[in-house]
């Protein structure tokens, strides 16, 4: 929320959104790890590592925020948030080694053998999750160039929802709707 009246390195709303990754409440967390990505700028390290902690938050919506707001805030090949992922991959939680490692999927080059080897290793964990999300990663990375590049994000633009078939509308009429109330 605050990342929509707020701009680009905003120091205040950054503070406030760090504040606001510690909430009680997942939701807030997530909205607060995807608006801190929004607002913080790509050399704002205090940033990236509060990013970087929410791989370990113990609710996977927090965390997949953190993924894909490190992924879209650094782009590809950025080596301190690639070490700082490699950092977690041992982490006790498989929910944070399997978010680590889908980072990587998505910020990993294929010049880097010593991270390629990391989520190798990854592929004999304990969880299932993690397994799978290594072999994905070990595909994405081998097919990424080693430059330095904007990661354009694979999810789908949900501010159109009617471009993919949801009405996004209340105020429709009620006509259609009789017989599915």
């Amino acid at each position: 929320a605050i990342a929509k009246i707020a701009e680009r390195g905003d120091q205040h709303a950054i503070e406030l959104e760090k504040t606001a990754c510690d909430d009680r409440s997942w939701i807030v967390r997530k909205a607060a790890t995807d608006s801190l990505a929004k607002t913080a700028t790509m050399n704002d390290l205090s940033s990236l590592r509060k990013l970087s902690k929410m791989l370990e938050d113990f609710d996977p919506l927090p965390r997949m925020a953190a993924i894909y707001g490190i992924a879209e805030l650094v782009g590809v090949g950025h080596r301190k948030a690639i070490r700082l992922a490699v950092a977690r991959l041992d982490h006790r939680d498989p929910g944070t080694r399997q978010a680590c490692v889908q980072l990587l999927e998505k910020i990993a080059t294929s010049d880097l053998a010593e991270v390629v080897g990391k989520v190798k290793e990854r592929m004999d964990d304990e969880d299932e999750h993690v397994r799978d999300s290594a072999f994905y990663a070990l595909e994405a990375i081998k097919k990424t160039p080693p430059d330095r590049c904007r990661w354009i994000s694979d999810l789908p633009d949900l501010g159109d929802l009617d471009r993919l078939g949801f009405e996004s509308s209340d105020d429709e009429e009620d006509e259609n709707k009789q017989g599915l109330w």
